[in-house]
């Protein structure tokens, strides 16, 4: 008993980055259909030629191996199509809600180190200061000419490398950034794809808050197995109801 049901080890493929588990779909299957988000619809294609334009002009501000990029955006394809640009571009995204209090967004951009803030015209009056650059996902141009010489630098082929940031609910005390590398993430979708059936990861619903690890699950899980993501209706447009993971 002590033996043979503990041995639960299984070895996972690990060399891939998170970002490359949707490229390799993408590259299979670029008319499905791969995001959702009322009356907008992207194909795989359309999902990463976006992520790639906008993993060029975060590359040209800095963006590196594990640099930290704060994500302040509104549940909707910008903010998909911002968390894997800059997985692309080699950096880590700091998740951010803008549901959150000012004394704690201020927090986590202080604690993160997170050199850009990536957030959209509507939000930055919410914005506490930041000592990180401000970019604009939706006032970029929607086409660069250098996408393809600035991708053919290499990006996150360490698997130690860091992915993301999400701070605790610091209900014990100060909230507590807990920083997840590559291989991390890529086992848990792993794991998923020998537990789900690939009928439940065809479609999923996400209305999970980026803040909270369910939202790992909702986005990059179904993007990693040729499913299509299903955006909630942004929680924000509806007055008086909570962030998705105070529910």
């Amino acid at each position: 008993q002590l033996v043979e049901w503990n041995r639960t080890r299984v070895d996972f493929p690990l060399d891939s980055g998170l970002h490359q588990l949707f490229e390799a779909q993408a590259a299979l299957h670029p008319q499905r259909e791969a995001l959702v988000a009322g009356s907008r619809r992207l194909t795989y294609r359309e999902l990463n030629e976006r992520a790639d334009r906008l993993a060029c002009h975060l590359r040209k501000l800095g963006v590196a191996r594990e640099t930290r990029v704060a994500v302040f955006l509104t549940r909707d394809v910008e903010m998909v199509i911002t968390l894997l640009a800059i997985l692309k571009a080699g950096g880590a995204y700091v998740a951010m809600d803008p549901a959150y209090p000012l004394e704690r967004l201020a927090f986590i951009l202080q604690d993160s180190c997170a050199a850009i803030v990536a957030t959209q015209r509507s939000l930055l009056p919410a914005l506490p200061p930041s000592s990180g650059k401000i970019v604009v996902v939706d006032e970029l141009p929607a086409s660069s000419r250098d996408v393809d010489s600035m991708l053919r630098v290499p990006t996150a082929a360490n698997d130690r490398d860091l992915a993301y940031v999400i701070y605790t609910s610091g209900s014990t005390g100060r909230p507590k950034g807990v920083a997840i590398e590559h291989r991390n993430a890529v086992a848990f979708v792993r794991w998923a794809e020998t537990v789900f059936s690939a009928r439940e990861l065809a479609g999923v619903l996400a209305g999970t808050s980026i803040c909270f690890d369910l939202s790992v699950f909702e986005i990059f899980v179904p993007l990693s197995v040729g499913g299509k993501i299903i955006l909630a209706e942004n929680p924000l447009a509806l007055p008086g109801l909570p962030a998705a993971d105070e529910v």
